[in-house]
């Protein structure tokens, strides 16, 4: 009985450190190294990789090619701006006027909600 609740608690961690591998996203920059965020990868003009620092988060460049996250999916203005729901996984788009409507709130993306930190550190 002892050995089936460790070899169940020990599939059951396996399981979770795959589900985490699973939804993170990786991308190599133009220096050679893997960088993975929680949410989605993008690269900006540079080759420099920036990752949504959110789960399932979204990534997006401006009109300007600046590389900005948000906690749920976004959508980008006619005037370049990106805006994304505060609802993590929630749903962005437009309205039949162009402004954006989001589930939850929309928010301005940030470059402040992307990360870039190298795999293994």
């Amino acid at each position: 009985m002892n050995f089936l609740i460790r070899l169940t608690a020990i599939a059951l961690a396996w399981l979770i450190i795959a589900y985490g591998v699973v939804n993170a996203d990786c991308m190599t920059n133009s220096k050679g190294d893997s960088i993975c965020g929680k949410g989605r990868c993008l690269s900006d003009r540079y080759g420099a990789v920036y990752c949504s620092s959110f789960h399932k988060g979204s990534i997006s460049s401006t009109s300007y090619g600046n590389i900005v996250c948000g906690r749920g999916l976004c959508v980008k203005t006619s005037n370049g701006d990106v805006f994304c729901s505060t609802e993590p996984e929630g749903a962005a788009g437009k309205d039949i006027y162009g402004e954006p409507r989001c589930q939850g709130q929309c928010e301005l993306a940030t470059a402040d909600n992307c990360e870039a930190i190298p795999a293994g550190r």
